[in-house]
């Protein structure tokens, strides 16, 4: 069984890959950035790749707040109820952050698949016009 700390890594990974586009995505500030329309398809990946990884991440939640304490001493159960709660879905919680992250990066994805379709459209129109 892996512990809180090694979920915690796993999620610090998954969540570098986009901090910049979740935390402007999911809060009441909104992050601007640029992309270069050939490499638009490569961050949509890389950002689909994050949410598949908090996904599988998201099962440890379970796991976590399903563990027993590791003894019958009452310190163990306070460790165990405040672990599960840590793990929870409460805001603050593990499961929480992870649920708000998925929503801010598919987000994010759909922000950048908008704009490059109109990027797109766009570009498609003035090589229209140029040609007639």
């Amino acid at each position: 069984m892996k512990t809180a700390g090694s979920v915690g890594k796993g999620v610090g990974a998954a969540l570098g890959a986009a901090a910049g586009a979740a935390a402007g995505a999911g809060g009441g500030g909104v992050a601007k950035f640029s992309v270069d329309p050939d490499q638009a398809q490569k961050m949509i990946d890389g950002l689909k790749l994050a949410i598949e990884k908090l996904v599988q991440l998201r099962d440890k939640s379970d796991e976590i707040q399903a563990s027993g304490a590791p003894g019958p001493d009452p310190y163990s159960g306070y460790a165990t109820l405040a672990m599960r709660k840590t793990a929870g879905a409460e805001q603050g919680g593990y499961l929480w952050a992870n649920q708000e992250a998925q929503k801010a990066l598919e987000q994010t994805v759909m922000n950048i698949e908008k704009a490059l379709a109109e990027y797109r459209k766009t570009d498609e129109a003035a090589t229209s016009a140029m040609k007639g």
